[in-house]
């Protein structure tokens, strides 16, 4: 794998079908046109590295979100991403890089434009679930009963005898009456209602979820944390860390082609790669030099981020973690911290010192114990560690096939 720096050359994705290019439609004439296809239409956002506009091909009719940043700026982030992006092509969901280059000493970024971010979803799930679910209201009550009956002792068919007590065995053999007593008792368990066994049956983390009163879209999260999952390993595997995990940064499509395809399944991919790096020198990992400073959003970094460690793949895991507890509460413990008159701690140490005091137990409270377990997990990872994405999807598999 090649870390060589990346050049300012242009990088198109996109070639022009010359049977496609017709005169340029009258209302783009006066527009300043990128790459002879893009016009940028409106602001939707800036950020560190610039503006980033949504813009469209005139020839295609793709929408497409277009990033700018002065060529003089000392940190080109926008080139840094290009080369990223540029290794990452075809990667099924990462974004796609459809051209960038300089124009008007401006670096330009051009790629895909999508519909909303997983944090948007998820708070128009929320939005559409604000009325707690009447059956679920009465499935956590049937259980509730279900545990009751559990614990009470079930009535024998045949009349018990005190200890100073002897059966009556008058015109009958003590084998006939074994025999009664046994045909009895079978046909109560055949005839006896199915709660009262139900139980037995039921899976323990599906009883585990419904008595916590789990949130109604806890299915669509583990969903999405299944779709982070496979596409971080992706990502991974090609040697890229992202560095900047948060739900922002994951956006959604439809299938195929937003614009174009009636298909309304939502595909989720990762923008953003700004931060990332390659964690990877030839054949070796990177060393670990302990004396980073805080990189990424620091609401969603681990601990090993904190204290100065080298950003790994392991980190890119935990705050996955962190961005489906946080889908899931609407919070995370460390948030809206502030220094208390006297306290002179940075709100970097404020966050740091609360993310170790807050176990993960207590992080996880009233969720399925998935999430603490897969946490726990990524955390138990070394820092050259090959996480095991096989197995975190299996285990949100299985809790699935409960919710």
């Amino acid at each position: 794998m090649s870390n060589a720096s990346a050049t300012q050359q242009p990088i198109v994705f996109e070639q022009i079908d010359s049977s496609m290019v017709t005169e340029i439609p009258e209302k783009y004439k006066n527009r300043t046109l990128i790459n002879s296809r893009y016009v940028f239409e409106k602001k939707i956002g800036s950020g560190s590295f610039g503006s980033v506009y949504r813009g469209i091909n005139i020839i295609s009719g793709d929408r497409v979100a277009i990033k700018f940043e002065a060529t003089t700026t000392k940190i080109p982030t926008l080139l840094w991403e290009s080369k990223i992006l540029n290794h990452l092509a075809g990667i099924p969901g990462v974004v796609k890089l459809r051209y960038f280059g300089s124009e008007s000493n401006k670096n330009i970024i051009v790629m895909d434009l999508f519909s909303r971010t997983l944090c948007e979803e998820i708070n128009k799930l929320k939005a559409d679930n604000s009325i707690i679910d009447a059956s679920l209201h009465t499935r956590n009550e049937n259980v509730n009963l279900v545990l009751q009956q559990q614990q009470q002792p079930r009535p024998h068919p045949y009349p018990q005898c005190s200890d100073n007590e002897s059966p009556n065995i008058e015109n009958s053999s003590i084998n006939d009456d074994v025999n009664e007593l046994e045909e009895k008792n079978s046909e109560y368990l055949e005839n006896s209602p199915p709660s009262s066994h139900l139980c037995a049956d039921i899976n323990t983390e599906c009883v585990d979820n419904l008595m916590k009163q789990i949130p109604s879209y806890t299915k669509d999260v583990t969903n999405y944390l299944i779709s982070m999952i496979q596409i971080i390993k992706r990502v991974h595997d090609a040697g890229v860390v992202h560095r900047d995990i948060k739900p922002e940064n994951f956006m959604l499509s439809l299938h195929s082609s937003e614009q174009k395809s009636g298909d309304d399944e939502k595909i989720l991919n990762i923008i953003d790669f700004g931060l990332s790096r390659f964690y990877m020198k030839g054949e070796k990992h990177v060393i670990n030099t302990y004396d980073k400073s805080m990189v990424g959003t620091m609401r969603y970094t681990s601990k090993h981020i904190h204290e100065g460690n080298v950003y790994s793949r392991r980190d890119d895991i935990i705050s996955i973690m962190y961005v489906a507890i946080y889908l899931l509460k609407g919070t995370l413990t460390w948030m809206g911290l502030s220094s208390k008159k006297g306290d002179t701690r940075t709100k970097e140490e404020l966050v740091y010192d609360k993310k170790v005091m807050t176990t993960s137990e207590e992080l996880c409270e009233g969720l399925p114990t998935l999430f603490q377990k897969l946490l726990d997990y990524s955390y138990s990872l070394e820092f050259e560690e090959k996480p095991d994405y096989s197995y975190m999807i299996r285990q949100c598999k299985m809790l699935l096939k409960t919710l």
